[in-house]
């Protein structure tokens, strides 16, 4: 029995820090999509470009690492877990390219409240008190972080609580439907459900790519470190910890991607902002304390 628990133990850390450097990865986007958006390149174009670089880097590593590429229909599962992700992203590059970066990564992650929500009304988790309270504390951090009376961009606004709900999607499906299999084959499939779903979104919105060296550097960058090795770590971790515990961590994505654009990109933030990213960020400490 001790042998047992100790394995399940050994499980659950070895997912809370595969989620944990699928978090910090996921977090890294700002710098990127800064670099990006001063260099021309556009919501839509800068997403293909970064799921493409992302797939095509998968598919020369599958096939030097002698995986098989995997077959698409054997893989339905994960490429609807891709789609939840470009969905996501879609939302929340939309959101940021119109308003701060700061404020959409935090309407962003409202996500664990709908998972949470989803996971009691439907998969019959557990209404503790703690799961209750933090739902309120991030639905409530979010009201006040946007301002009671919707102040600021309305669109861009819908636009990221579209990518939390999009996001929360992903890992529910993710870690209660989709059949564990080889990291880096069901990140690849992953990775051609997102790029699918973006080339869709293309035919709809303005398409620019980078214009300089110094853009499309930072598309290598961005489909390496902030795509390729979340999605990876995120989809071999998140079964071994479920998907509230694996929302939890990933609100470490928010805390890197704020503190580069305080740092880095020379954001400010208004009190409204920084009390409502307090509650979002508290609400994930007291669900991860249940634990």
């Amino acid at each position: 029995m001790n042998t047992e628990t100790s394995t399940l133990n050994n499980d659950y850390i070895k997912g809370f820090l595969l989620v944990l450097v699928s978090a910090c990865g996921y977090g890294l986007q700002p710098l990127f999509t800064h670099v990006a958006y001063s260099d021309g390149a556009s919501p839509v174009g800068l997403l293909v470009l970064r799921f493409s670089t992302a797939a095509a880097i998968m598919l020369i590593w599958l096939r030097l690492r002698r995986l098989p590429i995997p077959p698409l229909r054997h893989n339905l599962q994960y490429l609807l877990v891709g789609i939840g992700y470009s969905g996501a992203a879609l939302g929340y590059y939309n959101a940021s390219h119109s308003m701060s970066v700061s404020l959409a990564v935090i309407l962003l992650f409202s996500f664990p409240a709908f998972v949470i929500l989803f996971s009691i009304l439907f998969l019959k988790e557990k209404a503790t008190g703690k799961k209750l309270l933090s739902v309120t504390l991030a639905i409530g951090g979010v009201m006040v972080a946007v301002g009671i009376d919707i102040q600021g961009d309305g669109q861009g606004i819908l636009w990221a609580l579209f990518a939390a709900l999009s996001y929360g999607a992903a890992i529910l499906y993710g870690s209660h439907r989709a059949s564990p299999s080889h990291p880096l084959q069901s990140a690849c499939t992953v990775l051609i459900g997102c790029l699918i779903s973006c080339l869709i979104a293309s035919t709809m919105q303005t398409t620019h790519w980078p214009q300089s060296e110094f853009g499309w550097l930072s598309i290598i960058g961005l489909a390496l470190f902030a795509t390729i090795l979340p999605i990876a770590t995120f989809i071999a971790g998140s079964p071994k910890i479920g998907a509230s515990d694996a929302s939890t961590i990933s609100t470490m994505e928010p805390v890197v991607a704020v503190t580069i654009a305080l740092i880095l990109i020379g954001e400010q933030l208004n009190t409204g902002t920084y009390i409502g990213g307090l509650m979002v960020i508290t609400a994930v400490i007291i669900l991860s304390r249940s634990k």
